[in-house]
């Protein structure tokens, strides 16, 4: 019988060793994660992000095509590989030398959706009466804790989804389901979310009992793998969902919660156009507007709706984890120490990293920032290209190299929104001078500058003027269906009024996709 291989993991910085037998043909990063290590990696562990670095400090590693693409060949010399290309063959010992990504500025904030509610308030003179609201995201998730007799948000608790060991975007998360890990997947997310809800109560000394309803808003992927449904029709043609419409259940059934609070998932208006997106479009107000509007959400995926409440267009752009970071090299999550803003004239440069510390790598906005930056500067042209003086290395700040590569993932994902905006404009026949407002939704979009993002061609520029930046509007809609009796009638009118346009069916979409792949 061959003898297992066994692994000393050490994370640097610390004294902490966890020693891990690796099953048969089983990479350290897979290994890790069975084993409960934390370790990043965005690409599900395909090689492609560069994330999962770990340094060999006894034993051998063999360096992989994937290592040499990350690593000079210093770096490679001093043990620097990559956990999901690495299948020791013997023991040794690795540290893990990147931070895991924690601590995520998750914006929680929303619109205020008091305003003009149709709420019975009998009950509220006798007892007292709460709701729990979730937008459940593919990166981060957030819960609230709302007061049901006026709507208002009395406490939040937000945390990364911790699916993201499987992979950044919806698609590597369906592909995990789809190979097994199903069961695996919804474990992680019902615990996280049942620690949520039991700490804000706690937190606020309420009792499960007095939990009027739970409310969650998210996508079709991560709503599928919440229930444990079958993901195989999400990721293969014709794409058809295991459910549809208002999903209702239990706590008890979902969380590891003994009272029976009912809980109310909101529709999608399909596979790829969520209900966090439906959530959004009700706290915008799309069921009551007269003039078309605009609604960007730019999130892990890019989902557009264009429409009033006669007609809705919508659509999803695959634009990527580019906006979060995922597939830039030197990208991280809105973690403490990412850098979030950036401004360069000549060699004057100045920039913002998340509760001033010390910079670790980009988030999305700074991504944009710095894309803009060096466009202005002709550090890159309008293809894309870096100058000879950086082409080989990078753009470095503070010894965070932005690559060439990272650059051209930049580009596929804003051609992929832009071409998926003018697709939307031409499919209903109008001009975005003709768009009374445009709504940014998200966290990437709420720290995004607009001016720099239209600079690249991410938004028309004469979106600039009528762009509202407006946070969370998948957890504000969520907080309206809880608190607002006619919500759901809102809800099912969005949803009638709805038409879904496939950019892969469309004609047009290749032809500005290469169009807006060039700044």
């Amino acid at each position: 019988m061959e003898k297992a291989v066994k692994v000393k993991i050490v994370r640097a910085g610390t004294d902490t060793v966890r020693e891990i037998c690796l099953n048969p043909n089983e990479s350290l990063y897979n290994a890790m994660i069975r084993c409960g290590i934390p370790v990043n990696g965005v690409c599900a562990g395909r090689g492609t992000c560069g994330k999962c670095r770990v340094k060999v400090s006894e034993g051998f590693l063999n360096i992989t095509s994937a290592d040499k693409k990350y690593f000079t060949d210093y770096e490679l010399s001093l043990g620097f590989r990559l956990a999901c290309m690495a299948y020791p063959e013997r023991d040794c010992t690795v540290m893990v030398t990147t931070e895991e990504e924690k601590n995520f500025k998750v914006v929680s904030e929303g619109i205020d959706i008091k305003k003009g509610l149709t709420k019975d308030l009998s009950f509220a003179k006798n007892e007292k009466r709460y709701g729990i609201t979730i937008d459940l995201g593919t990166t981060t998730l957030v819960i609230a804790l709302i007061d049901s007799a006026d709507g208002s948000i009395l406490e939040k608790y937000t945390a990364a989804n911790p699916q993201r060991v499987y992979g950044a975007d919806v698609i590597s998360r369906i592909k995990a389901s789809n190979e097994g890990k199903g069961e695996l997947l919804k474990s992680l997310i019902r615990r996280e979310l049942s620690n949520g809800i039991r700490t804000l109560t706690y937190y606020r000394q309420i009792r499960l009992k007095d939990i009027e309803n739970i409310v969650i808003s998210g996508n079709t992927a991560m709503i599928h793998i919440l229930m444990g449904y079958p993901c195989e029709g999400l990721g293969a043609y014709p794409f058809t969902p295991y459910k549809e419409g208002f999903i209702y259940s239990y706590s008890d059934e979902l969380f590891d919660i003994a009272e029976k609070i009912p809980v109310i998932i909101l529709p999608a208006i399909s596979v790829f156009v969520g209900g966090d997106i439906t959530a959004g479009l009700l706290a915008c107000g799309f069921d009551k507007i007269d003039k078309p509007c605009l609604f960007i959400d730019l999130g892990t995926n890019g989902e557009l709706a264009l429409g009033n409440k006669e007609k809705i267009l919508v659509t999803s752009a695959s634009a990527g984890p580019a906006f979060e970071g995922g597939n830039i090299s030197c990208g991280v999550g809105s973690i403490p120490g990412a850098i979030c803003h950036v401004s360069l004239s000549g060699n004057n440069l100045k920039y913002e990293t998340i509760d001033g510390l010390a910079p670790i790598g980009l988030c999305g906005s700074g991504v944009i920032d710095l894309t803009a930056q060096l466009l202005k500067e002709g550090i890159i042209d309008s293809t894309g290209l870096l100058t000879d003086e950086y082409f080989e290395n990078g753009y470095c700040i503070d010894g965070i190299r932005f690559l060439q590569e990272d650059i051209r993932n930049v580009q596929l994902a804003k051609a992929a929104i832009r071409a998926g905006i003018e697709v939307l404009l031409k499919s209903y026949a109008i001009s975005i001078d003709e768009v009374e407002q445009v709504f940014i939704a998200g966290g990437f979009g709420y720290h995004l500058d607009i001016s720099k993002a239209a600079y690249i061609g991410l938004f028309p520029q004469s979106a600039v003027k009528k762009a509202k930046t407006l946070g969370n509007t998948a957890l504000s809609g969520a907080v309206l269906a809880s608190y607002d009796n006619g919500a759901i009638n809102r809800l099912e009118h969005i949803i009638s009024v709805s038409k879904e346009i496939h950019l892969s069916d469309d004609r047009d979409f290749n032809d500005l996709f290469i169009q807006y792949i060039s700044f």
